[in-house]
């Protein structure tokens, strides 16, 4: 069973969602990274900690 790889494009309800994160973690791109996993409900890849911080599953 393989991964499925896809493009995802940034919608409206992902930035809102990024907006809507407290401010303390002010990386836009990391912002849309989470509100993209947690919308979606993705698992996303990284070994960055600060998503530790977002509702979001990581793996690694």
């Amino acid at each position: 069973m393989g991964a499925t790889m896809r493009h995802l494009p940034v919608t409206y309800q992902h930035g809102l969602r990024a907006g809507s994160y407290p401010a303390d973690h002010r990386d836009p791109f990391d912002r849309i990274l989470a509100a993209q996993a947690e919308l979606e409900s993705l698992v996303l890849v990284t070994r960055d900690h600060v998503f530790q911080d977002f509702p979001v599953r990581v793996l690694w």
